[in-house]
């Protein structure tokens, strides 16, 4: 039907005109009829990943990008074991730190899974490298254990956490993390 018309109103720009106007008006009360969906305000965005075998979340301003683990790797000498060295990201040079060798964890493993968070805070622009990423994951606010602390090496980055249907989800702070003077000195 609406073909026909179309193909009628390219001979006459005043039919071409009115079919528009009721394509319009057919488009405006369909859009009343689609139901409005609420957008819950209260949701704290992260993205969930693991290290040494945790599962965390870390807020998604907190990370720039994620990328795939770098196909190539320049080795820095002198540098700590847990500093893979430098990569080439899209012209820029970023130091690529193993956060699992960090923490004193087994390296991670170059593959499909693993990734590379780019982190840009404190005047530190660096890539971590995961073994793998879950996602992102929304969680509302009420759901938030304040002052949540976590045993091990990554409770010193851990200060919050959220509680969803029994599942724990801390909440790892890649802002401590920069600011601690022992990842700042990446010299061995």
């Amino acid at each position: 039907m609406m073909t026909e018309g179309l193909q009628q109103a390219a001979t006459d720009p005043g039919e071409l005109m009115r079919l528009l106007a009721q394509i319009e008006e057919q488009s405006r009360k369909s859009a009343r009829l689609v139901p409005q969906v609420e957008v819950d305000e209260d949701l704290w965005d992260g993205l969930a990943y693991s290290i040494a075998g945790v599962r965390v979340i870390t807020a998604m301003n907190e990370i720039r990008e994620m990328l795939p683990y770098p196909a190539q790797v320049t080795r820095v000498p002198g540098a700590a074991d847990w500093v893979k060295g430098v990569a080439n990201i899209r012209g820029t040079l970023l130091p690529v730190i193993d956060l699992q060798a960090f923490f004193g964890a087994k390296s991670v493993v170059p593959g499909k899974s693993a990734r590379m968070l780019v982190v840009r805070m404190r005047e530190i622009n660096c890539g971590l490298l995961v073994p793998s990423v879950l996602g992102m994951r929304h969680f509302r606010e009420e759901d938030k254990l304040a002052n949540a602390r976590m045993k091990g090496a990554l409770g010193q980055y851990v200060f919050d956490a959220f509680s969803v249907e029994g599942e724990i989800w801390p909440v790892f702070s890649l802002s401590a993390l920069t600011a601690d003077p022992a990842f700042r000195s990446a010299a061995a």
